[in-house]
């Protein structure tokens, strides 16, 4: 079975409260309820085309934690592990890949759920050849990714190897 990971950009969120430009202001943004119903969206659509993470990597903001539980609904059980990693809020993409690497070999499909401009930068990073990420990663936007050689029944290449070179994209999307 094939490797793939999966970037999801967080649904809309509401705004910084008036002149609060702080780190903690901006952690603690939801999503609005038009926010709410593009993750609902998204979970659908990774129903819809039978994905399934085996590992959720998330940012600690609130609007990530609102955009995962708004997918959480429409996911088969049993329900994925999730890690809540800080170093992917307002990370580069090499912090996020990073991350990525850190994926046990047994995980087939990684979803990791981020904030623009890193998650965008890390899709372009990962298939530079992809026209379709010329549209920019609007809100709730979903990349999907597939390892090559991943389908060959060993457990190489896995997520410590991956880089630009070994993932190509599969569909972006905007549920």
């Amino acid at each position: 079975m094939t490797r793939r990971l999966l970037l999801l950009r967080h649904a809309e969120a509401a705004p910084p409260p008036a002149g609060d430009f702080s780190e903690t202001a901006d952690l603690a943004r939801p999503l609005t309820a038009a926010g709410r119903a593009a993750a609902q969206r998204c979970g659908v659509w990774l129903r819809q085309h039978t994905l399934s993470p085996d590992l959720v990597l998330c940012s600690p903001s609130v609007r990530t934690r609102q955009t995962l539980e708004g997918l959480l609904p429409f996911q088969l059980p049993p329900a994925f592990p999730t890690r809540f990693c800080p170093e992917i809020y307002e990370a580069p993409p090499e912090a996020l890949l990073a991350q990525i690497r850190t994926a046990p070999v047994q995980a087939r499909t990684v979803l990791l759920i981020g904030h623009n401009p890193g998650i965008s930068a890390l899709a372009r990073l990962l298939d530079q050849q992809a026209i379709a990420l010329d549209q920019g990663f609007a809100t709730a936007s979903l990349a999907v990714f597939s390892m090559w050689g991943s389908d060959t029944g060993t457990d190489t290449p896995n997520w410590a190897q991956c880089d630009g070179q070994s993932l190509t994209l599969d569909t972006f999307a905007r549920p």
